[in-house]
C-alpha cells in the first residue's frame, strides 16, 4: 500500500515544472527520494560500523596493555623481537 507525501515549491518553480510536461514529476521524485534514503541508510550503517570498530580498537589496546604488563621487568624488547621475526621471514 502506498502512502502520500506532499511538499511545496514556489510558484515560479511550479510554472517551470509545468512547462516540462514530458517529465513524470511523481516518478522522478519517488526515485530521487529512494536514492537519498538508500544513501543515508548506507552512511548510517557505515557510522555504526565505525563505532564498533572503535570499540574493537579500544579492546585491542587494552589487551596489548595487559600483555605488556606480563612482560614488565623482563629483558624482552618488542622492537628487537619484531626485527628478529622479520629477518627470519625474509631470509628464507
Amino acid at each position: 500500500m502506498d502512502a502520500v507525501v506532499t511538499f511545496r515549491v514556489d510558484k515560479r518553480l511550479k510554472a517551470r515544472m509545468d512547462r516540462l510536461k514530458h517529465i513524470n514529476w511523481s516518478e522522478m521524485l519517488r526515485r530521487y527520494v529512494e536514492e537519498v534514503v538508500e544513501k543515508e541508510e548506507r552512511e548510517l550503517s557505515s557510522r555504526k560500523r565505525r563505532r564498533r570498530d572503535v570499540s574493537l580498537l579500544k579492546r585491542a589496546a587494552e589487551e596489548m596493555d595487559r600483555l605488556a604488563k606480563l612482560s614488565a621487568g623482563a629483558e624482552w624488547i618488542g622492537e628487537e623481537e619484531v626485527r628478529r621475526w622479520r629477518r627470519r621471514r625474509f631470509s628464507l
